[in-house]
């Protein structure tokens, strides 16, 4: 068994700069470095601009409790047998399949290499977080695969074909404008968890080979960026002149090339209501945006931090389900009832937001990738982890209902053991994984931040480079309550930065009994610097409240033909009336929905359940007439649909007939008639269900008398 303690070679480095500092550096290896000091988790050869928090290596956060059993259920479900689900899971990165020539499109050959890229991204980093040494040793085969044959005459990690060969460059370029490189960014980042898990020297030099020998290899694929972060990452470790020059070159603003969907994503966007932008595959859309964070830590320009966020934030503004991840079915489009997300973009989404919440520090985007996580997360596989979706949507009635605009369309709302074509099917084993690993991330001040919450153990190194083992004992998000055990080999002084959510009005915070007032930063986080010892605790209570959100429905519905091409997307005009009105009901971070129960499969709906409800309100204040059911948590976690936690809410039944292009009624319901009390359990316990409701005119009154 690996220690836990994840010990790499790069233990010092200077500590400066957070979110907002701009240093303008044309070349990172020509930046002045200040004075060093001891770094637990820095890297020898970091840009003068730093991350607001440092991601823990794989291994470091090992999850515990109902997590733990949603992630042994992954482990024994897809992650650990996608050998078994299909034999592009096989040749995936295999050392005997070399695709060449026009075969280097994904549809006529290449498709196993963006498929390995997801699946081993995720396999490496539940491995770790299990420390299950199957799941490791399994991973090092695949990767090892791979590592054994990079050489400085390849085209990144396709090392079978020759940078000289103008034959070979244009294959590549011609396979869907570099696709093939956008393949290898996804193995790249494969293999930087492995290598920060492992410290394996092996892994590491096939990195630097690849990412050193073409110091335009980053531009060549003009319309998204999956390799520069993976690049950065390695430089930070090796300290390569061919990766410095690479990444010099991808961040040039000088120069041409690139695509203007990718260009026009250095910059961050209006928000301003009435402002227009053209829509874009939702993949393409995270891979071309998030990677600019990487800009801002290598030129110090920090409004490629900004232009991340930005993009971020309008995403939020325009298409934004109740689930916490965006409409991607498969381009992005306004908030809707029978609006997808593709089970690519929850796992991409999940990545973003973990990868810009260690940049830039904001507990928004802490909030945002739980919230993503505890309610679309699940709702994208099965309660044994064996069948799948490709598109999940807020409200699901029956199988292969509704229909979306691309891919397998209404069948892909259908959970099989797998879709056609893999993307989600391999992309899935990324979701929990990441949010494991990311929990926890540490400080340059050598501190650690809880940066989400769940019961795990995180064994970091604090301080003075002393190890610390800290357990969170804790049923969130579906109880209140967080007890710590802080652990330190020795008596150590270091600090201990606390997410508070932005749902939370009144947190509280104990340190072995005794109450510290919280004084929550900018960023939604507070700080706690002490002298720790062995047997200190810390309580952390978010006390959460019901929350009504209104809204309308003003998607689009079809007809869809499965053309893929960008439409232009208006964002609203503050309380806008547009659309049929709608309802949701969360507390703290999850969405709960009325359940239509699945019976003998998650595709085999309960027919008898009544469901044609709107959702009511008695009282002065939205959500204070509905009442909170707690029970024990059962002895295994599957999302079952006998939730440990209910709500029952006022709903009237009313004359609701959902169609495909009509999913909601166009207006609100009367107030006329008894109500009656509905049971609500999280969004992820369901697999048919109403989360985004009808609305009496009540309803509607109170939420216009709140908003004024």
């Amino acid at each position: 068994m690996k220690s836990q303690i994840q010990l790499l070679p790069f233990l010092c480095c200077c500590f400066l700069t957070i979110y907002g500092t701009t240093v303008y550096a044309r070349s990172a290896v020509k930046q002045k470095k200040p004075k060093m000091e001891r770094v637990n988790y820095g890297r020898p050869f970091e840009p003068l601009t730093r991350p607001a928090f440092i991601a823990l290596p794989p291994g470091a956060v090992e999850p515990e409790g109902w997590l733990r059993d949603w992630c042994i259920a992954a482990r024994d479900g897809y992650t650990g047998h996608m050998d078994e689900y299909d034999d592009d899971f096989k040749r995936a990165w295999a050392a005997d399949y070399k695709m060449t020539g026009e075969n280097l499109l994904w549809y006529k050959g290449a498709w196993p290499y963006e498929g390995g890229g997801y699946w081993f991204d995720g396999l490496v980093r539940l491995g770790y977080a299990l420390h299950d040494e199957g799941l490791i040793q399994q991973a090092k085969r695949r990767l090892y695969a791979v590592a054994d044959h990079v050489n400085p005459n390849g085209i990144s990690f396709l090392w079978w074909l020759n940078k000289n060969n103008p034959e070979d460059q244009k294959a590549v370029a011609s396979a869907l404008e570099g696709w093939p490189l956008w393949a290898c960014g996804l193995l790249g980042r494969s293999m930087t968890g492995y290598y920060e898990g492992s410290g394996d020297k092996h892994i590491l030099k096939a990195l630097e080979t690849a990412y050193s020998s073409d110091p335009d290899g980053l531009r060549k694929i003009t319309g998204n960026m999956s390799n520069p972060w993976p690049a950065f990452d390695t430089y930070t470790w090796t300290g390569n002149k061919g990766i410095a020059d690479a990444l010099n070159a991808m961040f040039d603003k000088n120069r041409p090339g690139l695509k203007p969907n990718l260009n026009r994503y250095r910059t961050a966007p209006s928000l301003k209501p009435g402002t227009t932008v053209a829509n874009q595959h939702m993949v393409e859309f995270l891979e071309g945006t998030t990677p600019w964070a990487v800009a801002y830590l290598w030129t110090g320009d920090s409004s490629y931090l900004k232009a991340a966020m930005g993009w971020h934030d309008l995403l939020e503004r325009v298409a934004m389900q109740p689930t916490g991840v965006p409409v991607a079915d498969e381009w992005y489009g306004l908030t809707g009832a029978f609006r997808g997300t593709e089970t690519c973009d929850v796992a991409g989404y999940v990545w973003s937001q973990s990868e810009l919440l260690a940049v830039s520090g904001e507990g928004r985007v802490a909030d945002r990738l739980e919230r993503a996580f505890f309610n679309a997360g699940p709702a994208t596989v099965s309660r044994d982890f064996k069948t799948h979706v490709y598109f999940q949507s807020p409200n699901r009635f029956v199988d292969k209902s509704p229909n979306f605009p691309h891919g397998p369309m209404a069948e892909g709302g259908s959970y099989q053991a797998k879709h056609l074509p893999l993307c989600c099917t391999a992309a899935l084993n990324r979701i929990v994984p990441y949010y494991v690993t990311n929990m926890w991330m540490a400080t340059y001040n050598n501190g650690l931040a809880a940066t989400c919450y769940g019961p795990c153990k995180v064994t970091a190194l604090a301080g003075d480079s002393v190890p610390v083992e800290i357990t969170c004992k804790t049923d969130y998000p579906f109880n209140e309550t967080i007890e710590m055990s802080v652990k330190p080999e020795k008596e150590a002084v270091f600090p201990l930065f606390f997410h508070i959510p932005g749902w939370c009005a009144n947190p509280e915070l104990n340190i072995n009994g005794s109450v510290i007032k919280i004084r929550r930063n900018a960023k939604g986080f507070t700080c706690v610097n002490r002298r720790w010892k062995a047997g200190d605790t810390v309580r952390l209570h978010f006390p959460m409240t019901v929350s009504v959100k209104t809204g309308h429905d003003n998607s689009l519905y079809g007809p869809f033909d499965g053309a893929h091409k960008p439409t232009l997307i208006t964002i609203p005009e503050k309380n806008s009336t547009q659309g049929a009105p709608y309802a949701s009901v969360s507390y703290g971070p999850l969405l709960f929905a009325l359940p239509i129960p699945d019976t003998k499969d998650a595709n085999t709906p309960d027919s008898t359940t009544k469901w044609n409800y709107a959702l009511d309100a008695q009282g002065k204040l939205l959500g204070a007439d509905i009442r909170v059911e707690r029970q024990a948590m059962p002895d295994k976690w599957d999302w079952p649909l006998s939730s440990p936690l209910k709500l029952q809410v006022k709903a009237k039944v009313c004359d609701w007939n959902p169609t495909s292009d009509k999913p909601l009624p166009a207006t609100s319901v009367a107030n006329e008639g008894q109500s009656e009390s509905i049971t609500l359990i999280p969004f992820g316990c369901t697999k048919f269900r109403v989360s985004m409701f009808p609305v009496t005119e009540r309803v509607l009154e109170l939420s216009e008398s709140e908003k004024h």
